[in-house]
């Protein structure tokens, strides 16, 4: 399940990026807050993998496994 599409409509998804590094050879970090609170932090080498990873970890957070 996509992060977006489990927000939608009530809750409120915010980003933050960072970059850090060379031009060439910089390293993203996204952080993704849902409903102001920060749920996911992900880093990659392009901002989409960064932002990829923090939603990953944010639908860990907002969705925990169920227990079987």
């Amino acid at each position: 399940m996509d992060l977006n599409n489990w927000g939608q409509p009530n809750h409120k998804i915010s980003w933050k990026h960072e970059k850090s590094g060379s031009e060439h050879d910089g390293t993203w970090t996204a952080i993704v807050y849902v409903d102001d609170k920060e749920c996911g932090r992900g880093k990659g080498k392009t901002k989409r993998e960064a932002e990829e990873a923090a939603a990953k970890q944010a639908l860990e957070v907002v969705q925990p496994p169920q227990q079987q």
